[in-house]
């Protein structure tokens, strides 16, 4: 391979693919009649028909991709390098000269009838060669039976934002179709095989096949119809559709009937059989790759950019090697296409370095959909230079949400693009659905756009002018709380949380899908805030579909919020066998849905009868109610998990789905808690799939009228009860035996929009202590009340002991009537662990010694991958070659299946990153486990175990020539188990150790303890 320079990389894989495209599609029809820019005049016709002939659309001579708005009233001149760029350009005008917004999700045009003159030149270019736009998943859940107007509004709609790349996937399974059959298929077999619509992307990601089918001739002819016009329209555009690329997809048993042909079982994928897997190595592959470009390229023309990703979520190579495979697939791609790009997405592992250091990084591009995390930090490291485009995935699913991480957005992207060596070309805006958060996508799509770094508080303050057509206090004040809470998110996997009342009905639910965020992403309380200055916008400003839409998610967010606050409050209600306070809370937890679905009844976005409808005409309603439901059958949505992945706060969902279930569930345990018995259970997915067959119709068109309903939603939350959080923490927070300590209870009014009466504090636990009280509480506000108190005198009976307390608080909105809530905990005594030991928490951890054992007790989601949330007992320097540690894990708490217990190792256990870290533990579910990782970069991503094995157990770590050993004995160390012998990239000679554990609770928020004893090879006088 040639040993080229990264800034040579990027503008290979930029104006190769460019031209390949171009060259590739042939003369459009833009250029029939010697006019460049006419399909960028098309749509303005489309888009503006009132005020399309004030444009004047002037070509620009070859060179970056640029457009310069001039011109003067009535005559607004646009000159752009390509019709695309030309619609950018008009957007921009739009934005920052007209006050006037288009977008995917509500526009405003209040245009005057004769648009302005801009007050100077606006001029911008593209600073990127790639802007990249969708997922592999968008074709499912956005709108997989959507026709052509969607598809060429949405078109549109990326042009005016920037795009120049455009992810299709509709049709292609056509030219599947057409592989089978050159391969003896008959027709109705290859059609069995093809997935309907809604799951035909995971089928193209090689994770499933069939499901919903077959799809009909008529079906698969329309497809590949709208298909080529959308990459037709892309190319008229000068926008590059990028296909999906060929890699060896193949229905099970093709290596029995095609002769040659050498197909490696890829397993199963959340509960679904995987296609094969075709050996690139092989004759038979270079044949199909050639049959399938082929028909690609006569049902769609050809293309310059193929998107696909080889063994992913959990492909497996068998015994082909990856680098071979992986050349064998781009020699393919190179024999059909010369010049092409392959396009390949960031996710995860993916894509792994052994792929990408086998192939040309001249025609690589990663879309990397992971830049928005805190632990990615280099990506010219993780992938040896490679070109890759910066992105976001900003929700799962297509879940109505709101929110990113537009702070790192902004942090990251002129940093990242600018720094020596960058190998960053392009930005890759790439939501599992589109037609979302429209503030998110016009932030992000402007990035590529702008030279300097976006100044957020600027930002925000502008797009609230221009998103509702003029300036207004209280719209900039909403967008200033919006910028502070849902647009600088929290969570660990970038994105925002989703609304508990679409979950599976469960008092631990934490999430409305298990593969989500399983804490809140903001600050609901201070969110409120943003809902209140919106219903302030004045009078004129609330007529547009942008302000109708925005409040509409915007009351729909603040009753998804209040999932959050009242399932833990259930739970604890229930546990306590508090029947009044459970009985208030579920009904309380049924008004807000019923208002939920109101809500989202006022606007066409959040309506379910639109995405039925579309379906309907296909006659494959069914897959559309399964995919936003259990997703598939049991096995998948069961053991699968993905019950629910598409969480939608749909009116009509919302009211017919999830709140009958939500309610029976309810209803049963209250009355399992009159009648002193346990709960019947539940068989969830025999209670969803009934709705799945049903074809009820929805409405198509808003009931409501979105402004009274939010006021509604306001006004109901503003008197609703139990809107309160308790912490109680102690000074010093670990308690010695009979010391004197100070007990402080803050109380948190997550009632945003009212301020609460007085609030009583009662506190038993602690001997006789008086009722407090903290004064009425603001809005999102604090109370606090703090009472001196007198440890239990002990003697201690093991290293850490609870200290249970109960705390009473009356409280409640003001002039509402209170409620009265329990609140029950532990602080804990615990024994000094002496001079040789350092601590480290990031779960909250407690530490106590007595004589020989040793106790830590604490929470902790969990501790894998970006998520390191464990207390760790620890020495300084006490591990390198030549040394042995030994500890015997007495007891552990069963917090969650993947609890740990054990010795973690670390190059510093102080620093959160240190490389060199891996762990040795003992669980309650998953046996003895040795954790590490792989990539120097501090985290744990690989693990090895030895199943069937839970405390008590010795767990013993030894290192030899810098590879470490894990080991573990039943019988108190006559006889021992290796777990496995690694090496960890990044260790140092020396590194720190300790006791260890975390409890994996999922966000449920759940404390446990663990026991330790039996230290050997550790400092202060046992064995060292």
């Amino acid at each position: 391979m040639p040993d080229l320079s990264r800034r040579t990389l990027l503008e290979s894989a930029g104006a190769i693919g460019a031209g390949v495209t171009l060259a590739g599609a042939g003369p459009s029809p833009a250029h029939a009649d010697g006019d460049p820019l006419r399909p960028a005049r098309d749509a303005l016709v489309r888009l503006l028909p009132r005020h399309a002939d004030q444009f004047v659309l002037r070509p620009l001579r070859t060179g970056p991709e640029r457009f310069r708005v001039t011109g003067s009233a009535g005559r607004v001149e646009v000159a752009a390098t390509g019709p695309a760029t030309a619609l950018t350009g008009v957007h921009w005008y739009l934005k920052y000269v007209c006050g006037a917004h288009i977008s995917w999700a509500g526009s405003q045009l209040n245009l005057p009838a004769r648009l302005p003159a801009p007050d100077r030149p606006l001029a911008r270019e593209a600073t990127v060669p790639h802007r990249f736009a969708f997922n592999d998943t968008h074709d499912g859940y956005t709108a997989p039976y959507a026709d052509w107007a969607r598809w060429e509004r949405l078109i549109d709609v990326l042009a005016l934002h920037g795009c120049n790349e455009v992810l299709v996937t509709t049709g292609q399974e056509a030219v599947y179709h057409r592989l089978l059959r050159d391969f003896g298929y008959p027709d109705a077999e290859a059609r069995a095989w093809l997935p309907a619509p809604s799951h035909q992307p995971w089928w193209l990601l090689q994770n499933m096949s069939g499901y919903g089918g077959p799809v009909t001739p008529e079906l698969l002819a329309r497809r590949a119809a709208l298909g080529r016009r959308i990459t037709d329209r892309l190319r008229e555009l000068g926008m590059r559709p990028v296909l999906p690329g060929w890699f060896g997809t193949v229905p099970e048993g093709f290596a029995e009937r095609v002769p040659g042909a050498r197909t490696v079982p890829q397993g199963v994928w959340a509960g679904l059989r995987r296609p094969d897997w075709l050996d690139p190595r092989t004759p038979v592959f270079a044949r199909a790759a050639a049959s399938f470009y082929r028909h690609q390229a006569e049902l769609f023309g050809e293309a310059g950019h193929y998107k696909m990703d080889l063994l992913h979520e959990g492909g497996s190579p068998g015994d082909v090697p990856v680098p071979e495979a992986a050349r064998a697939v781009e020699t393919a791609l190179r024999t059909a296409r010369p010049g092409a790009t392959w396009v390949i997405l960031g996710w995860q592992a993916n894509p792994r370095r052994d792929l990408i250091d086998a192939l040309d990084p001249s025609g690589l591009l990663v879309v990397d959909g992971l830049s928005d995390l805190e632990a990615v930090t280099d990506r010219e490291k993780d992938w040896g230079g490679v070109p890759y485009a910066f992105g976001t995935i900003p929700n799962f699913g297509g879940r109505t949400t709101i929110g990113a991480k537009t702070h790192l957005w902004a942090e990251r992207f002129t940093a990242w693009r600018d720094r020596p060596g960058s190998a960053l070309a392009g930005t890759a805006y790439m939501p599992e659905a589109a037609e979302r958060d429209p503030a998110a996508l016009e932030l992000f799509s402007e990035l590529a756009w702008r030279r300097e770094p976006v100044d957020r508080a600027r930002w925000f303050a502008r797009y609230a002018d221009l998103r509702y057509g003029g300036r207004d206090a209280r719209a900039r004040e909403a967008f200033a709380v919006l910028r502070d809470t849902a647009y600088r998110i929290t969570s660990r996997d970038g994105r925002p949380h989703d609304s508990v009342f679409a979950a599976r009905p469960s008092l631990d639910a934490r999430s409305g899908a298990h593969y989500a965020t399983h804490a809140p992403a903001f600050d609901p309380a201070a969110f409120d805030a943003a809902f209140t200055a919106l219903l302030g916008v004045r009078e004129p400003l609330r007529r547009s579909d942008a302000y109708r839409h925005d409040l509409t998610d915007l009351g729909r967010q603040v009753l998804a919020n209040r999932s959050w606050q009242l399932v833990g409050q259930l739970k604890t209600a229930y546990t306590a066998k508090d029947l009044d306070t459970f009985r208030a809370l579920s009904r309380l937890w049924l008004r807000l849905m019923r208002l939920s679905d109101d809500m989202t009844g006022s606007h066409r976005a959040f309506l379910l009868g639109p995405w039925l409808a579309d379906a309907r005409r296909e006659g494959l309603e069914r897959t559309a109610r399964v995919l936003i439901t259990t997703w598939a059958d049991r096995p998948t949505a069961d053991g699968g998990r993905l019950a629910n992945y598409a969480n939608r706060d749909w009116s009509g969902l919302i009211a017919d789905f999830h709140l009958p279930h939500w309610r029976a569930y309810l209803e049963e345990l209250e009355d399992a808690l009159a009648q002193g018995r346990p709960p019947r259970a539940f068989d969830w997915y025999a209670v969803e799939e009934p709705w799945t067959y049903e074809t009820e119709t929805y409405p198509l068109r808003p009931r409501h009228d979105p402004y009274r309903t939010a006021l509604r939603v306001r006004d109901a939350l503003a008197r609703a009860p139990f809107q309160g959080g308790v912490t109680v923490t102690t000074d010093p927070p670990v308690l010695r035996p009979g010391a004197q300590a100070e007990v402080t209870a803050v109380f948190r009014n997550v009632n945003g929009f009212r301020a609460t009466g007085p609030v009583a504090f009662t506190l038993t636990g602690f001997g006789d202590q008086p009722p407090l009280e903290s004064g009425p509480v603001r809005p999102a506000g604090t109370g606090t009340v703090s009472w001196g108190v007198t440890a239990p005198p002990g003697p201690l009976t093991a290293p850490v002991e609870p200290v249970p307390h109960e705390l009473r608080v009356t409280y409640g909105p003001e002039g509402e009537e209170a409620v009265t809530t329990v609140h029950r905990g532990d602080l804990y005594l615990a024994g000094p662990t002496g001079p040789h030991w350092r601590t480290y928490t990031a779960n909250g951890a407690v530490f106590g010694r007595l004589g020989d054992r040793y106790g830590i007790n604490g929470g902790g989601q969990d501790l894998w991958k970006a998520v390191a949330e464990f207390g760790t007992l620890y020495q300084e320097g006490v591990f390198a070659d030549g040394v042995t540690l030994t500890v015997r894990v007495d007891a552990q708490d069963a917090t969650g299946g993947w609890a740990r217990a054990g010795i973690a190792v670390r190059n510093d256990l102080s620093a959160p990153g240190s490389p060199g870290f891996l762990n040795l533990a003992v669980t309650p579910a998953n046996g003895v486990v040795l954790s590490y990782g792989t990539t120097g970069d501090g985290t744990l991503d690989t693990y090895r175990r030895i199943t069937g094995i839970a405390a008590p157990v010795l767990l013993r770590l030894s290192r030899a020539d810098g590879a470490v050993t894990g080991s573990c004995s039943r019988d108190g160390g006559a006889t021992w188990r290796t777990v496995a012998t690694v090496r960890v990239p990044g260790v140092a000679a020396v590194q720190d150790a300790g006791l260890f554990m975390t409890a994996n609770h999922g966000g449920a928020g759940t404390r446990g303890t663990a026991g330790f004893s039996g230290l050997a090879g550790w400092r202060d006088g046992a064995g060292r």
